[in-house]
């Protein structure tokens, strides 16, 4: 259970922040004690993932990309040598997002569907931290959870290789269908894409454009 404990605060502190409401620039205490989190938060990821990619870009041997595929909503797809898979979140978006603060998957043992989340990234880009859902290319039961990555989200941002779960397909033939999902020379066409587009795809404009690479 939390123990509480009180927290005294200097005079000085106070009246400054008296002074600060007073001016109108926030509308409740609230609203200020939010802005100085995420300001806090956002220091502290510029702190840490500089240095995690700068120790991983000297130490780490990157994935082969040509034995990863990729869905179109930026997850990476490795078969295992016994038949099960490995996923994990693309470096796009923790490159679009200013770093990854904050990994959550689904406990081993969790049956997961085709197109459903299995878990999620928060990113640093604004406050509240922004929220990427990690959809599953297949139906599946999680067999591994990659605690090293749960608990250092952070080294996702010098290692986007790193798997984030493992899961032993429903579909015993799936390996036979990964060509439906995007190779990596396909996967940077996709990107490309997005960077062109004046907005965010919604699901269906997505299919087109995986339509029109796959051509």
């Amino acid at each position: 259970m939390t123990k509480w404990k009180d927290v005294r605060v200097r005079q000085e502190l106070v009246e400054e922040i008296e002074k600060t409401l007073q001016k109108g620039q926030y509308q409740s205490l609230s609203e200020f004690v939010s802005e100085a989190i995420q300001t806090h938060l956002q220091e502290l990821a510029k702190q840490r993932i500089p240095e995690y990619i700068e120790r991983d870009e000297r130490s780490r041997m990157l994935e082969p990309q040509s034995q990863l595929y990729y869905t179109p909503k930026h997850v990476w797809v490795k078969i295992t040598p016994q038949g099960r898979i490995r996923l994990g979140v693309s470096e796009y978006v923790g490159k679009t997002q200013k770093g990854i603060v904050y990994v959550e998957a689904a406990q081993e043992g969790t049956s997961i569907s085709k197109d459903e989340p299995f878990g999620m990234v928060e990113t640093s880009a604004r406050w509240p931290l922004v929220a990427h859902d990690l959809y599953s290319p297949t139906d599946g039961k999680i067999v591994k959870v990659n605690s090293d990555v749960i608990n250092e989200p952070y080294t996702l941002n010098g290692d986007p290789y790193q798997w984030i779960i493992e899961i032993q397909p429903n579909d015993p033939e799936f390996d036979k269908k990964i060509d439906e999902l995007l190779t990596f020379e396909e996967y940077q066409k996709l990107i490309d894409m997005l960077e062109e587009s004046p907005h965010a795809p919604n699901d269906a404009e997505l299919v087109q454009m995986v339509s029109k690479i796959k051509q």
